[in-house]
């Protein structure tokens, strides 16, 4: 089955992405940044179509993250929408320095997550 991770320490959050989306695809939360890369690392297959990434979190923040993905060359194969309670402009400034596909503001309703879901795994299958 196709995963899309959600890397957010906010239960809640990983909570509303299941909800949307766990008829059709495996939701995997990692509640901070090591968590959401070691189950990059892990996966050893196409199957993850996306992430949801919040740039604050515990540990490792989102910006690790984005490096990782930066340095490994994985934009290209994961789409990465940023979900964040920080708008702060020299903040989304810096996340859009990153091939991401969006920033979607917290809070957000059902609607806008399913929205943003559904255009990272229609840019995937494009890729």
């Amino acid at each position: 089955m196709k995963k899309i991770i959600v890397a957010d320490d906010s239960k809640i959050i990983g909570n509303i992405v299941e909800r949307a989306f766990k008829d059709n695809y495996e939701v995997v939360i990692a509640y901070n940044g090591r968590e959401a890369i070691d189950i990059v690392k892990n996966c050893v297959d196409d199957s993850i179509v996306g992430i949801l990434l919040d740039l604050n979190m515990p540990e490792v923040d989102g910006f690790a993250v984005l490096d990782y993905f930066k340095e490994n060359n994985l934009f290209k194969r994961i789409p990465v929408c940023i979900i964040t309670g920080d708008v702060q402009k020299e903040r989304i400034d810096r996340a859009f320095n990153y091939d991401i596909v969006d920033v979607l503001a917290k809070p957000f309703t059902f609607d806008n997550v399913r929205e943003e879901v559904e255009k990272i795994i229609s840019l995937n299958s494009m890729r």
